[in-house]
């Protein structure tokens, strides 16, 4: 079992002739004065530059199809095209999103800073877990960073961007709120999820992983799990040792449909998450409350 990776129609050109049908947008690329051009990997970061910026960011997503996955994204002309053109660039990190790097690296830009979410909020390793958007609690770091960094580009607006980080931290408290909630009342209670998409809400809201962490990271790797881990998923769920699985919506395979299904037949709720933030929620916050407020009611017997 392996993840199907996306593939756009033009993936198979090489990093150098994207690159090639891409030189000389750094000279030419011109930006509105008072409108900073943003860059992001991932839909969510650029929906927190978006609400950071307001009218003094334009601000480009490359990764926004829930259908694709991060890990294995394949870059084309046009996302090298959007990058090469950009003053500012976010980026994920933790191998997360290595297409950026390999874009970055091998198209250098005088003028382009670019924001590693992961160095922002120090995270490092080879093991360490990459979707750093579910740690709820240190967001405003990184919308402090993405503030100083705009600041640092279009300084006659700095005032405009802490206001913005400012209000998206306000933003933050009910998504708090509903964590904090689930510590108190479900601290210590036993969970499962297919990949470590949530572990850092896991984590805050005091959850244990009760299914074998081998199995998910195997799964997140595009690796096939052992048949000792699968057994062991298994037996959690149809013994009931796990009172929600948490499952990644976005990424799907017989082998995790089969862990959901199995799920529902042995009656453990399931919450579904997402890796990127789906077109149906106006914002990063409204999907991330959304997913907590889920994880409360599963916990709850959908009370």
């Amino acid at each position: 079992m392996h993840r199907r990776p996306f593939r756009s129609p033009l993936a198979g050109l090489t990093l150098a002739a994207v690159l090639l049908g891409t030189a000389g947008c750094d000279a030419a690329a011109t930006h509105r004065p008072g409108v900073v051009d943003v860059v992001a990997a991932e839909n969510m970061w650029g929906d927190l530059a978006r609400q950071i910026g307001g009218g003094h960011v334009a601000v480009t997503s490359i990764i926004s199809d829930p259908n694709t996955d991060p890990h294995v994204y394949q870059s084309n002309p046009r996302a090298a095209a959007d990058i090469s053109g950009a003053q500012l660039v976010i980026d994920n990190g933790l191998g997360y999103d290595d297409f950026m790097t390999k874009i970055l690296r091998a198209g250098s830009s005088g003028h382009r800073r670019v924001l590693t979410v992961a160095d922002v909020l120090h995270v490092t390793g080879p093991d360490a877990n990459p979707h750093l958007w579910y740690w709820t609690a240190r967001l405003p770091a990184v919308a402090a960073a993405i503030a100083g960094q705009l600041a640092a580009i279009d300084p006659r607006d700095a005032t405009t961007f802490r206001a913005g980080a400012a209000r998206f931290d306000a933003a933050l408290r009910p998504l708090l709120a509903v964590i904090a909630t689930i510590k108190q009342r479900y601290a210590g209670t036993p969970i499962g999820y297919t990949e470590r998409v949530p572990g850092y809400l896991v984590e805050a809201a005091g959850l244990r992983l009760a299914t074998p962490s081998a199995f998910s990271q195997a799964v997140e790797d595009g690796n096939d799990p052992s048949p000792q881990s699968v057994a062991g998923f298994d037996s959690a769920l149809t013994g009931h040792r796990v009172k929600v699985l948490l499952y990644n919506a976005q990424v799907v395979d017989a082998q995790t449909t089969a862990v959901r299904e199995l799920a529902e037949q042995s009656g453990v709720p399931v919450v579904g998450v997402t890796e990127t933030m789906p077109p149906a929620y106006r914002s990063f916050q409204a999907w991330q409350l959304a997913q907590d407020r889920a994880l409360l009611a599963a916990l709850g017997g959908g009370s």
